[in-house]
């Protein structure tokens, strides 16, 4: 008998490839559009494995010829015999938790109306893995900074800062880090390396898990009066080497990009929220529905166009 799963979460399990692979030892590197990183399989001397898809969702080795999903891939590391099984090995190195499988075809009567199981929203977590990334870019962020490493100069420079903002930006559960040779911002359950080539693309690759909240929300405290809220990273390490912290009494914290969640509206209840999104025509339409989305929660809402577009 067949086992079936909730699409949902089939979807969520195959846009998590990188991670599963990451997970397996393959080391992933951006090239590209895609991400390359030497053949789990075959001794691999030069990376010949890529994974490719507008998501990442798909992966392949062209001297094994093999190409597939997530979950094709489990089967062809020998992880797993059958598609079932491939969900439940790769759902279990993700922690992604699965919903109670209906086995087999349904025995009610064909005139019988089918319903559709409403799907279950599991609370994210974090996987070992993950939270050993995490740790390891903070580690090595700390390590290069404090040993005098050139990287923190090239970082720097490339965000236009000193080195002392970098050491500002980088405290706390939401901060700095470095993975892959290069800058990633991390979040308490996200790390988001940054492409150094600002013509690369994806110019941002989500290491390990995803926002729950902006970046340095947890920065803003009782005693904050006003938050500047960045359509970016790096515009809220430019507001902190202008000085907009220096009193105490603001904080700038990121949006990854425009992408703001309405269930993040509370997080700045009673606040006077500055939002400086780029003047672009995106960012001019991200700024109209992020301020719809904080009205009755902050306590003021303002638009400050001192950005131009960029990043």
């Amino acid at each position: 008998m067949r086992s079936r799963f909730d699409e949902n979460t089939l979807a969520e399990i195959r846009h998590r490839l990188p991670d599963y692979l990451e997970a397996s030892g393959v080391v992933l590197s951006p090239k590209g559009t895609r991400l390359v990183g030497r053949c789990p399989v075959h001794d691999d001397r030069s990376p010949s494995f890529a994974v490719f898809g507008s998501d990442h969702e798909n992966c392949g080795c062209h001297p094994c010829g093999f190409t597939g999903d997530v979950f094709k891939l489990s089967q062809w590391l020998g992880r797993s015999s059958s598609f079932p099984d491939a969900v439940r090995e790769v759902a279990a190195v993700l922690g992604v938790h699965l919903s109670q499988e209906p086995n087999g075809r349904a025995t009610r009567p064909a005139t019988a109306r089918k319903r559709t199981p409403k799907p279950t929203t599991q609370p994210f977590k974090l996987t070992a893995a993950d939270n050993q990334r995490i740790h390891r870019a903070n580690l090595a962020f700390d390590d290069a900074f404090f040993s005098g490493d050139p990287i923190i100069s090239e970082i720097a420079d490339s965000l236009g800062v000193n080195r002392e903002t970098l050491r500002i930006a980088s405290w706390g559960s939401s901060g700095l880090g470095i993975a892959n040779g290069w800058l990633c911002y991390v979040y308490p359950q996200g790390l988001k390396w940054r492409n150094p080539d600002p013509k690369a693309k994806p110019r941002f690759i989500w290491i390990a898990g995803k926002a729950l909240a902006p970046w340095r929300m947890d920065w803003v405290k009782p005693e904050t009066r006003t938050v500047y809220l960045t359509e970016g990273e790096s515009d809220t390490i430019a507001l902190i080497a202008a000085g907009v912290e220096a009193d105490g009494t603001a904080v700038s914290v990121a949006s990854p990009g425009t992408s703001f969640s309405k269930e993040w509206a509370p997080l700045f209840k009673g606040k006077r929220v500055v939002i400086c999104f780029d003047s672009d025509p995106p960012g001019r339409t991200a700024t109209a529905t992020v301020a719809a989305i904080l009205k009755g929660h902050a306590s003021e809402v303002l638009t400050w166009k001192g950005f131009a577009n960029h990043e």
